[in-house]
This record gives structure tokens, sequence and C-alpha cells, in this order.
């Protein structure tokens, strides 16, 4: 079969749910990624991953970002860029990861909505009420004209249902670390500082930068971004000169960085975990964490409630101030068996499972 699978991220970004389709379903089957618009003169360039993934780049005048939260012009580029895409891949199936892709149903007809996080709830807290309200109806027409939808968190597929009753679960996924040939560092290490990681987008509005604080606070924590940092969010760190930034890693390169870690964190902003509707994920992160056999502090998200992980895998902070006492807890009690479980746990949950029971649905609704 060929898939294309239609979102608002850039390919060079940290790997996030819509990579790890695209990498799981390409094993077995043709994929065209469709990354977010770059700003230029309007036109597609195309860049083979491997022989059956396809990264498509499309340049527009208007940043993604600006784009997507203007209406007219968002029309405007979807009809443009669906236009362009029918030409070459008109026989695929469309996985769309773009809560506000709402003309995709003119171009193509197999069209499955995958949504990994609640969009609409997010937009509410980071847009003006009018975008908004766009955001919130865009994701009901998208959830509603899919032949189905995807949900990785069962608060998600509640929310999907109210717009198609074929809303499905399946929850996040951890990567196949097995192709880097990366031995996981198996004996925790016990030296004085704990060396504490982040991965993934470290911005103002998705990251607090009080729990960050409240850890370089503790003199025995040291602390590694991977990932693009906002300046603004850096401006908020009170010790820079106890971080390290490493900067978008990926493939190799960022589970052997995620392997030196002793403790990874996940503290999202609390105006995006002290809403329930908003706090829904379960936190990708933690699935590369698990991978590397890493015990996390999270943030409380109602998510993580349905996933019944073993004792010692996440400790689970109910405020910023919490990280620091739980980072040391997480350290101390971390052994060679937790180590071993979290692995286990990550290969008996990867993409390329999950990606089979996706492709169930697609034979089930052909």
């Amino acid at each position: 079969m060929q898939f294309l699978i239609n979102t608002l991220t850039h390919w060079e970004e940290p790997p996030r749910a819509r990579h790890q389709v695209a990498h799981a379903l390409s094993k077995d089957h043709t994929v065209v990624f469709v990354a977010a618009n770059k700003p230029g003169f309007p036109g597609i360039t195309t860049t083979v991953i491997h022989e059956n993934l396809v990264v498509v780049t499309p340049y527009f005048p208007v940043l993604h970002k600006i784009r997507y939260r203007i209406p007219v012009l968002n029309e405007l580029y979807q009809n443009w860029l669906f236009k362009q895409l029918l030409k070459s891949w008109s026989d695929c199936k469309v996985i769309n990861f773009d809560f506000t892709a709402t003309r995709i149903f003119r171009y193509f007809r197999q069209v499955y909505y995958y949504c990994n996080d609640s969009f609409a709830a997010i937009s509410r807290h980071i847009n003006p009420a009018f975008i908004a309200r766009y955001h919130a109806r865009c994701e009901s027409i998208v959830a509603s004209g899919a032949v189905f939808c995807i949900a990785v968190s069962a608060i998600l597929k509640d929310n999907l249902l109210q717009y198609n009753p074929k809303s499905f679960e399946i929850p996040l996924g951890s990567p196949d670390i097995g192709q880097f040939g990366i031995r996981v560092a198996e004996d925790p290490d016990h030296k004085p500082v704990i060396k504490v990681g982040l991965m993934g987008f470290i911005r103002i509005y998705n990251i607090s930068f009080n729990a960050i604080n409240y850890l370089l606070a503790d003199e025995n924590i040291s602390m590694t971004f991977i990932g693009p940092v906002e300046d603004k969010f850096l401006d908020q760190i009170e010790k820079k000169d106890k971080v390290i930034l490493k900067g978008t890693l990926a493939g190799k390169e960022l589970y052997e960085e995620i392997n030196r870690l002793d403790v990874t964190i996940a503290p999202y902003s609390p105006r995006l975990t002290s809403d329930e509707r908003s706090g829904v994920g379960t936190g990708s992160k933690i699935y590369h964490y698990f991978a590397m056999g890493k015990p996390v502090v999270i943030s409380y998200m109602a998510g993580l409630m349905n996933l019944d992980l073993p004792e010692g895998f996440v400790y689970i902070a109910r405020s910023d101030e919490e990280f620091p006492e739980l980072v040391n807890k997480a350290w101390n009690e971390n052994s060679r068996e937790l180590v071993r479980k979290r692995v286990d746990y990550a290969t008996a949950n990867t993409w390329g499972k999950r990606i089979e029971k996706f492709m169930e649905y697609v034979r089930m609704f052909e």
C-alpha cells in the first residue's frame, strides 16, 4: 500500500508520533511524509530517505506557524498543496496529523485522522479566542470527515467520538533502537552528580522553566537539553552554567545521548497540565526514555493514568517544586533490574506493533 502522511511538522524536528509512524509504516509500505511548509516561493521539493520513504517539503510565502492560524490563508495553502500532491500521489491513502486540514477531503478519498494531542484545547491556551474557535471547528470537520480516527489516549478518543463513531485508541509507542547497535547502560551510575536530561521542543508555552530552576538549585544535579531551545526559555533559567545544550539529535546520536543520563524528565507547563482536557497525552518522551532504560519524572497528565506502568518507571510530580525530590528518589531507587524492565517494556510496545494495529483498522474500513 501507499500512504501519504500530512503533517504540521518539519522532518528535521525531534522525533514525534508522526515521524515514528512514518518510519514504522515504511518498513512494509511506500510512505510520503508531507512536512510543514518552509517560507519561500510556492513549490515543493522531495528528499528520498530510503527506498520506501520520501519527504516532501512545501514552500509557501508565509511561515506555517502563522499560516495555520489565519483561516483564509490556511485554506488557500491547503488547496494549493493538495492539488500539487494529487499530481504525483493520487493513489495514496492519507494519514492526516494536521487538525486544520479541512480541505483534504476534496482531493483524497481515503483519509484517516491520527490525533496525538488535544490540539483545540492547547489552542485555547496560546491563541486569541477567534483563532481558538477556528481551530476547534477545523478539528471537528477533520475528525468527522475521516474514514476513522486514531487517538493516542482514551480521553482523546472520547473527545473524537463526538465527531466520528469510528474512533479508536492506539497508544504511543517506543522507537526500535535495535537498528542502532547501542548497548544500554544497565548498571545505574550513582556518582555524586545526577545527570538529568530533557528531550524535545523546549519552549515557554510547553515546558516549565520553574521546574528546571528548582532542579538546578540542587547542587547535585546537572542538566542536559536535547532539542531546540527557545531563547525566551533560556532567559528564564537562573543557573545556565549547569545546563548543557546538545541541540537537535536523531537516530543513534539521540539514543547515545539519552544513554548517558541518569534520570530523564518531562516537566510540562502548568497551564497545559492544570486542565485535564489539555493534559490528556501520555508524553511521547517517556517511550524514548524507556527504550534506553531510564526512569522518568513527569508532570501529572491524565493520559498517564491509563498506562498502568510498573512501580519505578515514572514518578509523577503534582507541582514544579516536587521535581528535585522525585529526581533524587528516582536516582536512588534505580537498579539494573528496573533498567531491564523498562527496556523490555519498550521492546514489547514498539511503533511497529502500533502500526500492526493501525493496519487492522485500514483493512477493516477499506
